[in-house]
């Protein structure tokens, strides 16, 4: 088993997730975006996931550059608007990656009994905490059906490579979200039958194979993140 002392508890992921939304919601300044950054950054490098911080840094950082190259670097050829509108899909990219990054801690760092037990800790009703744990456990069923519809597709001779996606794209999405729909009812069949039989009805407080708690450093990158997104609000990196 991991150790679960190297990683942060699912309910500070959560609480960062929100702060961070929160304050891209008030200013979606670029100071408040790199402090953001570097938060996800933390909780993946605590929880040892290096080559997936390299990946993430390697894409926030080139669009990160990019967006501010052409947003305040007066170059004449930047100017043209296919490079402009690739500014503003690198604006919008840019901004969603903290979140992935805080969504791959938790899929990689967490399973699901550590998360229905974190919710319960909230006092949380019930029906709550089984729509959210069906949600992070639909997540890998939802990547398996892909893959087995795509492979039956591949079989029936459907062109399923990116020249077929670009000359039948609505051909191939009805050939994937209908059958991934229909696997959706019978997946959420399956969930509601085994929520059942582990005793989602008890109402006593069931107990917990993992340690699940709050620690000290839980508070600190905490109060580490609420410190640096309010110093993003107030510091200007840039000037016009």
């Amino acid at each position: 088993m991991k150790n679960m002392h190297n990683t942060f508890d699912f309910r500070t992921i959560l609480f960062l997730d929100l702060i961070i939304m929160i304050f891209m919601l008030l200013s979606g300044r670029p100071e408040v975006v790199l402090s953001s950054f570097f938060i996800a950054s933390i909780v993946l490098a605590v929880g040892g996931q290096y080559i997936s911080l390299k990946r993430y840094g390697v894409i926030f950082i080139g669009l990160y550059f990019y967006y501010h190259i052409i947003t305040y670097a007066k170059i004449p050829f930047l100017r043209n608007p296919i490079f402009i509108v690739l500014g503003i899909i690198a604006f919008i990219i840019q901004r969603i990656i903290p979140f992935l990054m805080l969504g791959t801690a938790i899929r990689k760092q967490k399973n699901l009994s550590e998360i229905t037990t974190a919710l319960e800790r909230c006092r949380l009703p019930k029906g709550i905490i089984l729509s959210i744990s069906v949600m992070f456990r639909n997540f890998a069923s939802l990547k398996e059906d892909f893959f087995t519809i795509s492979d039956a597709m591949k079989l029936k001779g459907i062109d399923t490579s990116r020249k077929g996606i670009v000359c039948h794209p609505l051909r191939l999405l009805e050939y994937i979200f209908v059958p991934m729909l229909f696997r959706s009812l019978r997946t959420a069949e399956e969930f509601s039958c085994a929520a059942l039989v582990k005793g989602i009805e008890n109402k006593n407080r069931r107990s917990s194979y993992f340690d699940v708690r709050i620690r000290k450093k839980d508070i600190i990158i905490s109060v580490i993140a609420v410190a640096m997104l309010i110093a993003g609000m107030k510091l200007k990196l840039y000037t016009r």
